[in-house]
């Protein structure tokens, strides 16, 4: 697929996603002012957590790619994040509205009848199942057709915490989709280890980007098949191993890692 088809479409879905809001059966203004809520939460989050993360990293860790040789693109990683977020914030105004209108969703702070250990069980079989999602998602993205609507997050080829989520509109919402899930009262999720969950993907996904390892985290995350800043980065720099974006556990069973082949760096606008 050429490049500027991936680009029209990419710039025209956040539209296109916040129009739809207009369909609300009930209140049209409530998805919006909860669409509002949802894009600044979300856009404080993840660009006050990367210039944090960036401030830190400058300081403590160990260059990966060694000394930059350009300065970074920070602007244009912040950009990309905070479209991402727009494109998740008009996914989580849907569940966010249901709330707010005194409809039940999946989301619950109270367990009530339902039994903490299959809520557990059953959060930690959507985490394997929506890992193995991203991976596969990932995958995709790489074929000739569909790279035109991830080439924007490999122009980070030695990224900062701010390319956590510099990821195009189309990436956005296959990556953010399953938030719509919570629509459904049946699909229980407890909120606080829910949220933790969230929060937990938002800070790794800092740390993938951030450029640098900390030794007592690379040496920590492997053992429950987390990925690593060292293990992601390779990804930037070799572009077709380690698709893992979560978990290393489908790099190591379908033996996408880099060891599993003899690569050589390629050009990331490739």
């Amino acid at each position: 697929m050429g490049n500027e088809l991936p680009r029209w479409i990419d710039a025209a879905l956040p539209m296109v996603l916040a129009a739809t809001g207009l369909l609300h059966p009930e209140s049209p203004a409530t998805y919006y002012a909860c669409l509002g809520v949802a894009f600044a939460c979300l856009a404080t989050v993840v660009l006050g957590g990367a210039a944090v993360m960036y401030a830190i990293a400058g300081r403590v860790g160990t260059r990966i790619q060694g000394p930059r040789e350009r300065p970074p693109k920070l602007g244009a990683e912040a950009f990309e994040s905070g479209r991402a977020m727009f494109v998740a914030a008009c996914l989580a105004a849907w569940p966010m509205a249901q709330w707010q209108l005194g409809h039940p969703t999946g989301m619950v702070w109270d367990l009530g009848d339902h039994a903490w250990w299959a809520v557990v069980l059953q959060t930690v079989a959507g985490v394997l199942v929506i890992d193995g999602w991203l991976y596969l998602k990932h995958r995709l993205l790489h074929t000739r057709w569909l790279f035109g609507f991830h080439r924007a997050h490999h122009a980070f080829r030695d990224p900062t915490p701010f390319a956590g989520f510099a990821v195009a509109p189309v990436e956005a919402l296959l990556t953010f989709w399953p938030i719509l899930i919570l629509c459904a009262p049946a699909a229980t999720h407890w909120a606080p280890l829910y949220f933790g969950l969230v929060l937990g993907f938002i800070g790794l996904n800092f740390y993938l980007h951030c450029g640098v390892t900390w030794r007592w985290i690379e040496a920590t995350l492997p053992r429950v098949l987390l990925n690593t800043s060292a293990f992601h980065n390779v990804h930037h720099s070799h572009v077709k191993v380690n698709f893992g974006e979560a978990m290393v556990l489908w790099d190591r069973i379908c033996r996408t890692r880099a060891v599993d082949a003899d690569t050589e760096p390629l050009e990331a606008a490739r």
